[in-house]
Parts: structure tokens; sequence; C-alpha cells
């Protein structure tokens, strides 16, 4: 360490200061001229004590671009002490970043005039107690997600009585009645048909929150061109719309579990594929795009719409639009879809035109190493 004497300083307490295990630093003038700094701040600066006599910002210019320059030259001109808790800060150490968090404190140091002369800087790495509280919020969130997911599934396998019920008394009552008119023969073979596919609707919601349940986070990266057009084919399979058309532009990678991630755009999808079946070509369109902090997914449609007065309804469990009801759904699929998005950490907004079409958007959070 250089061996730097401060006015009126006391040798023996600079030593002790020396060697704290908290991190301090002294800056002088306006320039912020780094006065003083012990081998703790060093370190985690991943400095050596040529930087004193240089001005913050020149050897720092990175936490200049995080605003930790603006903090302390307003505690200079200000003479009003700063303090900080668990504040994040992207550290650079050998060309790599880190995000690390720390306890700081730029305390002003002002003279009779009530002029600042010198900022002390005391700053404590508080990076493992951030990172053992945001493991702890982590599970408490999953035990939350999974809690509503369980709720979910015992309300459709709930739901499952209706139409059981339905196809049960209609196949009792085609049996009682030995010279039935054909009409009306037809007339409950629709009717347990449509039990039936409503059955099938409620047990493969059933399933996708199962898989969902069972979700571990994962930060590898998921080639989404596969998964998007593996479900595009399920999706027109399934529902029997064969002449839909999908326009797919630009897929950037997601993190996350593929299967999550197919149960995602598939409920997505298959929405958008359903309320445009009406139109004499259903045209779906699937893009994405980056921004500084998310992985921007949008899929459009040009089918019935929303009205606008119940955008805000949709993500309530069992809710169907008052135009949908003679299309085929259970109302779970946004439902679910809310709650993966947000355990990912991400937000969907939809926009809607009535008879026009809907867009869906999803954000999700970007890795800063994702490029």
């Amino acid at each position: 360490m250089q061996n730097i004497s401060m006015n009126n300083g006391n040798a023996n307490l600079l030593d002790i200061i020396a060697h704290s295990p908290q991190g301090i630093a002294v800056y002088e003038t306006a320039d912020l001229k780094i006065r003083f700094v012990n081998q703790s701040m060093l370190t985690v600066w991943g400095m050596d004590d040529r930087i004193v006599g240089q001005n913050f910002a020149d050897v720092f210019p990175a936490f200049t671009e995080q605003g930790f320059t603006d903090l302390l030259l307003n505690v200079w001109h200000s003479g009003v002490t700063y303090r900080a808790t668990a504040y994040p800060a992207d550290i650079i150490i050998d060309g790599k970043s880190e995000t690390k968090y720390f306890d700081f404190e730029y305390q002003a140091i002002v003279d009779a005039n009530g002029q600042t002369v010198a900022i002390l800087h005391t700053s404590t790495d508080v990076t493992p107690r951030k990172r053992a509280l945001q493991m702890i919020e982590e599970k408490e969130a999953l035990i939350s997600f999974n809690k509503d997911l369980e709720t979910l599934t015992h309300t459709l396998s709930h739901d499952l009585r209706n139409p059981l019920g339905v196809a049960k008394m209609g196949t009792q009552f085609m049996r009682s009645k030995t010279n039935m008119p054909s009409a009306e023969v037809h007339k409950w073979c629709d009717a347990i048909l449509a039990s039936i596919s409503s059955m099938e609707s409620i047990i493969n919601h059933t399933l996708r929150v199962n898989q969902v349940r069972i979700y571990e986070s994962s930060t590898d990266y998921v080639n989404m061109p596969e998964i998007i057009d593996m479900v595009c084919t399920e999706v027109k399979s399934f529902l029997e719309i064969p002449h839909a058309i999908f326009r797919i532009k630009e897929l950037h990678p997601l993190p996350g579990d593929k299967s999550l991630l197919q149960q995602l755009f598939f409920s997505l999808i298959g929405n958008a594929v359903r309320y445009s079946s009406n139109k004499d070509q259903p045209i779906i369109e699937i893009n994405s795009e980056l921004t500084d902090t998310h992985t921007v997914y949008h899929i459009k449609d040009n089918g019935i719409g929303i009205p606008e007065a119940e955008l805000s309804q949709l993500f309530e469990l069992f809710y169907r639009g008052s135009n949908a009801q003679d299309f085929q759904g259970t109302g779970v699929g946004l439902s679910l879809v809310n709650k993966i998005i947000k355990r990912l950490g991400g937000r969907i907004q939809i926009s809607s035109t009535l008879d026009r079409g809907t867009t869906v958007s999803l954000q999700f959070p970007r890795e800063k190493s994702n490029n």
C-alpha cells in the first residue's frame, strides 16, 4: 500500500483503516480525485494502489456508465450523504463482468463553512447475503406457483364431472329408447361428442399443468424455430384446421425448459388459430425482436378480436370472451400462460381490435451474455 498521509490524520488510525476488512476510499476535489483507498476496496475493484491520485471517472468509466460518478458528484455539491443497501454493481475484473451487491455510503466531509472537502466511501460486499435471499425468494415463489397450479389441476379435474354427466345421461337415455327417431339420435350423439371433446380439452390442460409443475429453471437457450415449427404442426392437426397459414419471421433463442416453452406457445398459437378459424384464410404471424433488456415475441392473428372492455379479464381462470362462445375452449389457456410467463420473470401484453385480430406480446428477460 502506498504510504499516504491525511491532513490532521493519525498514523495508527490510518494503518487500521488500511487493513480494515471493510472497503474504504477517500475522494478529494470536485474532480473526485482518489486520495486514499485501502486493500479491501482495491480487491473489490480489481485494482492496485497506482490508481491513487487519479480521478474516479477516469479510472472507472464503467462505474460512470452505471451512475456512480453522478452519485458522488451530487454528494460533493450538495454535502448530503448517500446510503444504499444491497445495491447492484457490475464489476469488471480481468475483462470479465460480474454483478455484485454492496451496502455502501458516500459520506460528505464538510468544513466549518459547510463546504465539502472530501467524500468518505465505505463499502461492504453483501453478494453472498443477497444470493441467499434470492434463493429463499425463489423457493417461496416456486412453492406459491405450484400451489396455484395444484388448485388449477383440482379445478380442472372437478370440471370433468359436467361433460361426463352429459355423456352418461345421453348414453343411458339412448339405451332406454328402442325406437328413437334418427333426428333425436343425431341430437344426442352431437351432445355426447361435444362432451367428449370438452373432456379431451380439460384432460389436455391438466396434463400441461402437471408438466409445468415439475419445471425447473434453466439458463440453457432453446432453438425456437424448431419449437415453433413443431407447435404449428401440432395445432393444425389438433384443431383440425389445415388451411391455417403461418408467417414466421426471425425467432431469437429463449432461456428455459424446452417442454415448458412448447406448452406456452402451444396455448397461444392454439388460441390464435382457434379464434381465426372462421376466416377463409386464418393467418398467424410469429416473430421476435431484441431490446436492451428483453427478448420479445409477438403472435398476431386475423381472428375475431377481443372487446376492449374485456381485455383486463382475460387472465382470470375460465374466463372466455363474450364473442368466443361459438368456439371450443375452456378459458384455462391464458391463465396458465400468465402464470408461466410470470414464473419466468417476464410479462404478457395483449392488444386487440374486434373482427380484425389480436396480438400477444411476450417479454422474456435477457441474460447480459446473450447477444
